[in-house]
């Protein structure tokens, strides 16, 4: 999954700067081993508080939704672990 997924017109009014923090989440985050996802997780939880990056529920549900349109069964299955991981280190 590349970008490309970024231009679906459901995304046209989320800021590209969310965008590429969850590109960054689960392009980058899939290939990861699960030593090293903690502190992946870790440093992603803290840009997005620094830099004040905040989803809207409708908005994460928006790109997850066509996120889960563009991604392999194997893709899916790392989306929701990543999901999980994510939400627990962040504290959603």
């Amino acid at each position: 999954m590349e970008k490309e997924w970024m231009n679906d017109p459901t995304l046209a009014g989320i800021d590209k700067n969310k965008l590429d923090f969850m590109q960054k989440m689960f392009v980058e985050g899939k290939n990861l081993s699960p030593k090293e996802r903690m502190p992946f997780f870790m440093s992603l939880a803290m840009k997005s508080k620094k830099e004040k990056i905040r989803f809207t529920q409708e908005e994460a549900n928006a790109v997850i939704a066509v996120l889960k349109q563009n991604s392999t069964p194997q893709e899916l299955s790392q989306m929701d672990q990543i999901m999980k991981m994510y939400q627990k280190k962040a504290g959603v």
